[in-house]
């Protein structure tokens, strides 16, 4: 397809949105590559949402899934979707109809759908060609098939192709030699367990649906002695950096992962820009034919495959390097402020050009124990150093990202821990932080940061909940005496030991319980705890000393004031007592001290109001006291 390229100052930049699930990181990095060079400069902006491990119905798949519930279509002008890999086809079809709904030029890379646009290979012809290869080439007959899911489209394509050509070349199909599994490394090992408890290991030639399981069947096989290409041949399907620097390298089909990146934005431009419409684009595929089916004689070269594997792992030891130090960084974050200016420095660390945390607000309350689907349309937004509450729906990135002029690619990935949905992070697109899981140990790493955030903010509630039980006395709400070792002496410094106390002692509780019974008892103390809160204000210190005793301990300013309190606390004890009809009306006891900043020792002006009201209440007592 030809190059198209526009510096049309006078357009308004275009959005592209691209689903996708990275299966493979350079199979993710080739697809953008060559998705940017179509690009090139025309004024466009490329807007990936990307999950990992979406196949399984598990909480973290569903949470992983949820970033496809991000974006509106409508604000797009035109749709990629990149999850081929999926071997769930009802999942796929989950996430895709909703994007049709919009009538959007909508295009699947990789994987077909009914009434959708399609870019990709010739899969059916990709195998038909290597297995005709092994045949006409190597001369094998035996030949044993290690699929995918069966439900997979390519896989179920590669399968026909395999017993196609075994028939056109009267080549007998052994059912019991056929298997499927999801096209993990795993698989492959299984696959050459499984036959060799059937002793049909050693075909002449395997046919494996990746790389990776072809690189699993050798080393399955090696360990019982067995090699590719003497004993059996093999071969893979992807043409991943590994299987090429693998003993025995993989023969296999390289699907062009850049071009069909380049293919399929340039396919779906055509169709926005209506200069095409044909329901179907492919790719043309080649082939690496290497030493696992002896076509290449070890001519890879050790020298080469040696300086290979020296600078990745010299780049690997970097990166890991690294994430050791942003999930330090990150994880020590006691709250979102701190989390913040970590994220500024990971964001040097990984040379970043732009990272942003959106966060839901049901993280910001604590409250994640409740199972929050999707996105809240407010969010608090952590951008580095720079904070603040924004609309999701409108910008999916910070403003300040939009402004740039030259095409831009953003990643978004969800946020989440278990079943707790955090919210989600929006990067410039690197594609030195997307090889070897970079990307997804740094999102795994954030979310883990939040939910050490979120455990801390529990805690620290329960923590104060608790500290809150310690201090107050559970039948009135105010301090108990623990409150009161905590609270007196620390306000009475504040004071400058300028303070006034009253120590207030229920009359004829006793005679409340024995007569109207214990609850009517406690319903009286409460009455009392309840004039008290309505007197002195919260600026005092109010206190249940235990059983019927009451202090108060306030800021001193004349003898009178007390006096005006405890004439106050009489006449409330009696409205109090009218409102909740209480059998009889309630008094009280109260003798008072104060410190004009002389004593030293806040207990001494305890004793002394304490003993004041002792002799108020004798004197009540004996019928001689003031009525107070």
């Amino acid at each position: 397809m030809g190059e198209h390229a526009s510096a049309c100052k006078d357009k308004l930049k275009r959005k592209i949105l691209m689903l996708s699930s990275t299966w493979n990181n350079e199979y993710m990095c080739k697809l953008v590559r060559g998705a940017q060079r179509r690009i090139g400069c025309e004024k466009m902006d490329l807007y990936i949402f990307n999950a990992y491990d979406i196949v399984e119905n598990f909480d973290y798949q569903k949470k992983e899934r949820e970033i496809y519930l991000l974006p509106n279509p409508d604000d797009y002008d035109g749709v990629l979707v990149a999850i081929s890999s999926v071997g769930n086809i009802p999942i796929v079809q989950e996430v895709v109809e909703p994007y049709q709904e919009h009538g959007k030029k909508f295009l699947s890379i990789e994987q077909e759908f009914p009434g959708i646009y399609y870019a990709g290979i010739n899969n059916y012809r990709a195998v038909y060609k290597l297995v005709e290869h092994m045949i006409i080439i190597h001369g094998c007959k035996v030949f044993n098939f290690v699929g995918g899911p069966q439900n997979h489209r390519e896989c179920l394509e590669r399968y026909q192709a395999f017993c196609d050509c075994l028939k056109d070349h009267n080549l007998e199909i052994d059912e019991n030699r056929i298997c499927f599994y999801t096209f993990e490394y795993a698989d492959g090992i299984r696959a050459y367990e499984e036959w060799k408890a059937q002793n049909l290991h050693l075909p002449d030639a395997v046919i494996c649906g990746n790389d990776e399981m072809a690189m699993g069947y050798c080393v399955a096989a090696e360990k019982d002695g067995y090699f590719a290409p003497n004993d059996f041949k093999i071969t893979g399907f992807d043409n991943i950096d590994e299987g090429q620097h693998f003993s025995p390298s993989v023969t296999s089909v390289n699907r062009q992962w850049e071009q069909l990146g380049y293919n399929s934005m340039d396919k779906l431009l055509a169709l926005i820009e209506e200069r095409e419409d044909s329901p179907k684009c492919y790719t043309e595929e080649s082939y690496s034919l290497n030493e696992s089916c002896g076509c290449r004689k070890d001519d890879m070269g050790v020298r080469r495959d040696f300086i290979y594997l020296f600078k990745r792992k010299k780049w690997e030891d970097f990166m890991n390097n690294r994430q050791r130090v942003a999930r330090q960084l990150l994880c020590s974050s006691r709250d979102d402020e701190e989390l913040a200016r970590n994220l500024e420095e990971c964001s040097q660390l990984f040379h970043l050009s732009g990272i942003a945390v959106y966060l839901n607000q049901l993280f910001k309350e604590s409250e994640l124990r409740q199972k929050k689907v999707g996105y809240d349309e407010q969010m608090q937004l952590l951008f580095q150093t720079s904070r603040g509450e924004v609309s999701h729906m409108e910008y999916l990135i910070p403003e300040e990202w939009m402004k740039v002029e030259h095409p831009q690619v953003f990643m978004f990935s969800p946020l989440h821990f278990m079943n707790c949905s955090f919210g989600y992070c929006a990067i410039r697109y690197d594609e030195k932080l997307m090889t070897n899981l970079n990307h997804r140990i740094l999102m795994e790493t954030i979310s883990l940061a939040l939910e050490n955030i979120r455990q801390r903010m529990s805690l620290n509630n329960m923590n104060r909940q608790l500290q809150r039980l310690y201090v107050r006395d559970s039948l009135t709400g105010l301090y108990n005496r623990s409150g009161y070792r905590e609270k007196a002496t620390k306000y009475f410094q504040e004071q400058n030991r300028r303070v006034y106390l009253i120590y207030l002692d229920l009359d004829n509780l006793k005679h409340i319980n024995d007569t109207y019974g214990h609850a009517l008892g406690d319903k009286a103390i409460q009455i009392a705890a309840e004039a008290i809160r309505t007197v002195f204000g919260n600026d005092e210190i109010r206190v249940r000393m235990g059983g019927d005793e009451f202090l108060i301990i306030g800021s001193f300013c004349s003898e009178t004031e007390i006096l005006e309190k405890e004439l106050q606390m009489e006449m409330c004890l009696a409205e109090q007592s009218r409102k909740y009809t209480f059998p009889v009306v309630l008094k009280a006891s109260m003798g008072h001290a104060w410190n004009e900043g002389r004593h030293e020792n806040l207990e001494s002006l305890v004793q002394q109001a304490d003993s004041e009201m002792y002799l108020m209440k004798q004197q009540r007592k004996m019928g001689c006291g003031k009525n107070i």
